[in-house]
């Protein structure tokens, strides 16, 4: 049940109380309570206090229904910045926009010492390359159960992306996907400088991630070759990598073509909304 980006204020609880209490009913009705299939509603967008969202949280609606595996979807409405604890005990691991850069030691502190959280988005918080720095000293490099990352849609540059990658790389043992995408990370990056040597080597070091997600990060032809060439070696498990909205072309392609020799798990890899031509395009089926 899709109610996102609606004018939904506290007077819908009740509401939707009512429609799943009726719909629990007709399925216990019929004799298949034991096999009520959960319900997912979302709700981000509206203007439902947070009080009614932890209710929300807490409750479930009913005890086989939930707000999207745990409130995940809650996001963009009246919520205010809480304790970390209250914000993963009532809404898992989102954090989409209402975190901030300032609760980043937190968020880092609460990685640190939970055992049980294995996802965690934190899109569109307004993290910064310090930001980043925050959440990995806080703890995030000692986390050992974390699986998807995403710091998606913040203000992360090539520092805050290399400090990430130290603690991929000297860390995290179970993580397997990452999302940067729409982050300024390669912005007016000086390609012979140190920092972004690093980058490469960390890069090429990242074997057990799955997925990266790389879409909109400010990715220069020649980036986007050094990142292809760093990534897609015969050590590589990524399975999806997606570079869509940059300024790759013949150079990253031609990168590509020669990796794909070299690498046996990739599976999709996104190239969408850049500068293709019809020989890049061609080269590239061929191969």
């Amino acid at each position: 049940l899709h109610l996102s980006n609606n004018q939904l204020d506290d007077g819908a609880l009740d509401s939707l109380h009512k429609f799943l209490s009726v719909r629990r009913s007709l399925f216990c009705s019929s004799g298949q309570a034991g096999a009520v299939p959960p319900c997912y509603i979302y709700i981000h967008g509206n203007r439902m206090s947070e009080a009614v969202l932890d209710s929300i949280a807490r409750q479930r609606l009913c005890s086989n229904d939930r707000v999207y595996q745990g409130a995940r979807y809650v996001a963009q409405n009246r919520v205010h910045e809480r304790s970390v604890s209250s914000l993963v005990q009532n809404y898992g691991g989102n954090f989409h926009n209402f975190a901030s850069n300032s609760m980043m030691s937190s968020v880092g502190g609460y990685l640190r010492d939970d055992s049980h959280l294995v996802y965690i988005d934190l899109d569109g918080c307004h993290i910064s390359d310090d930001g980043i720095r925050m959440l990995n000293n806080g703890g995030l490099r000692h986390n050992k159960c974390l699986q998807y990352l995403s710091v998606s849609n913040n203000c992360i540059h090539l520092l805050g992306f290399v400090t990430l990658l130290e603690a991929i790389v000297t860390g995290l043992p179970a993580l397997r996907a990452v999302a940067v995408n729409d982050n300024p990370v390669f912005d007016n990056v000086e390609m012979s400088g140190a920092l972004y040597t690093s980058c490469l080597q960390l890069l090429g070091q990242c074997s057990r991630l799955i997925l990266l997600h790389l879409t909109a990060t400010c990715m220069s032809d020649r980036v986007g070759s050094d990142i292809v060439k760093s990534l897609l070696t015969d050590k590589s498990r990524l399975v999806w990598l997606k570079m869509g909205n940059n300024e790759l072309a013949s150079e990253t392609v031609t990168t590509l073509c020669v990796a794909m020799e070299h690498t046996t798990t990739l599976q999709y890899f996104s190239l969408d909304s850049n500068h293709l031509s019809d020989k890049d395009v061609q080269l590239l089926l061929n191969s």
